[in-house]
């Protein structure tokens, strides 16, 4: 007999974990989590004594933003788990005509300009829901422009917005999503942009989730890759999954691996959208989902910012500062920039001693995805660092290039954001479900994730109740 499940999810990120473990705690359902990495998070996944013993490298560059009181925090809280916060970001340091520099530095106002920047700040504070959702397919420069009257004001804005977003200009900034993560903060924490690390690395804002789901009779196999998304009669009956590693003579790209058939009475996929046509037919003859729906992701599923960079371990610290580090434009790669010295938020990331620094740039989908692009990119946020962090050349013990795709998501441009992402159930299919950072949801990076997650669990227990 085949074995079934109540709920498989397909992909082991935070979302699919968050999902998986809310409908294992609090329904009590059987659940399946696939993911085809050897291990789960997703893009929250660290590799501990790597490249070497007592270094901890994380996927990506991440800071949470909020901490302790973030959507993310929140997600492990309500399954009844807990997680270690380090110190939160001091300042955030900008890059500017050859030093790194804070944001007052950078955007000098006078008094009556910071009285302006405080009014700005409460009129953030008091924004309701309805308000900030009829931003959502406007720009931040057009917000700012209607009103911001000081110049100072609006551009100390836009360089904040930029952190949020990840995109160089305000006039491709979404309004409403950089006012829902400024008011998220100003009412949590009394600063427009806050975010800390969790003790341990990413991994410690999952491995609580696994767990929860293991101990309610649910399992997280990793190195199964789901192929398909099965459909009959209108509705989703399961997936198919191979193994990582397929049995027989061909090897990698040459195989076909024959999948597992798993049935199950509902599917949640925490894939991000351009990942969708792996495991759903997109044809329009044959796809179970509306052609309008498939367009629809189809034309913004490379709507996404992307992340080219490098994680050093570095025999001494390059600076001591407890800081995000950016820059809106850096001199060789032209790109926007951002560092984080983990090491100094927790320390049990690296040696005694030496420092795990993370760095990159932001790019589009058409450079990350060129490899020729990519190593060119590599090689001027080289020579960038050289300038930034003076002596980083001499203490370098290691360097790992890495790329990220889909870093936040969707990118948040206006039209992209809001309800105007992919909703969290299929049209026309009352058993198939999403979740993660590219569907519904709110907050930056990973919390819009979290979010997701949660209120795609909620969207579930209800169609149960």
């Amino acid at each position: 007999m085949r074995e079934s499940f109540d709920t498989i999810v397909v992909g082991a990120g935070i979302a699919g974990l968050g999902v998986a473990a809310i409908l294992a705690s609090e329904a009590g359902e059987k659940v399946l989590v696939l993911d085809r990495y050897d291990r789960p998070g997703g893009r929250l996944m660290s590799y501990p004594d790597t490249p070497g013993k007592g270094w901890k490298v994380d996927i990506g560059l991440h800071m949470t933003e909020l901490g302790d009181a973030s959507s993310i925090h929140a997600l492990n809280e309500r399954v009844g788990e807990q997680v270690a916060w380090g110190p939160f970001s001091e300042t955030v340091q900008f890059y500017h005509e050859g030093r790194f520099i804070n944001i007052a530095e950078l955007v000098p106002m006078s008094g009556d300009e910071r009285r302006a920047f405080g009014s700005t700040l409460r009129l953030i504070a008091e924004l309701g829901d309805a308000e900030i959702a009829a931003w959502d397919d406007r720009s931040l420069a057009e917000w700012l422009v209607e009103n911001v009257s000081s110049e100072a004001v609006r551009d100390l804005f836009a360089d904040m917005g930029m952190i949020m977003t990840t995109i160089p200009e305000a006039i491709d900034m979404a309004a409403g999503e950089v006012l829902y993560i400024g008011r998220d903060n100003l009412r949590k924490k009394s600063q427009l942009l806050t975010s800390s690390y969790p003790i341990g690395g990413m991994e410690a804002l999952t491995r609580g989730l696994v767990r929860v789901i293991e101990d309610n009779w649910g399992r997280v196999e990793t190195g199964r890759e789901v192929t398909e998304v099965m459909f009959a009669g209108g509705r989703t009956t399961g997936v198919k999954a191979s193994r990582h590693k397929p049995e027989g003579p061909y090897p990698g790209y040459y195989a076909m691996p024959q999948p597992e058939e798993i049935e199950a009475g509902k599917v949640v996929c925490a894939l991000p959208i351009y990942q969708l046509p792996a495991i759903i037919d997109f044809a329009p003859a044959t796809s179970p989902m509306p052609s309008w729906w498939t367009k629809r992701i189809t034309d913004i599923m490379h709507e996404v910012t992307c992340l080219v960079g490098f994680m050093f371990g570095l025999s001494e610290p390059v600076t001591d500062k407890l800081c995000f580090f950016t820059a809106l434009e850096t001199p060789h790669a032209g790109l926007p920039f951002q560092a984080f010295p983990a090491s100094n938020f927790d320390p049990a990331v690296a040696p005694a001693g030496k420092q795990l620094l993370h760095t990159d740039v932001v790019c589009e989908y058409p450079e990350a995805s060129d490899p020729f692009e990519r190593r060119r990119i590599l090689g001027r946020l080289w020579q960038d660092l050289l300038e930034m962090f003076p002596g980083i050349e001499d203490a370098v013990e290691w360097k790992i290039p890495y790329h990220v795709v889909g870093c936040d998501g969707l990118a948040r441009k206006p039209g992209l954001v809001g309800e105007f992402k992919p909703k969290l159930q299929a049209p026309g299919i009352e058993n198939l479900f999403f979740a993660g950072d590219t569907y519904i949801g709110r907050g930056l990076a990973m919390n819009g994730a979290a979010l997701s997650g949660m209120q795609c669990a909620d969207l579930i227990l209800d169609r149960m109740a």
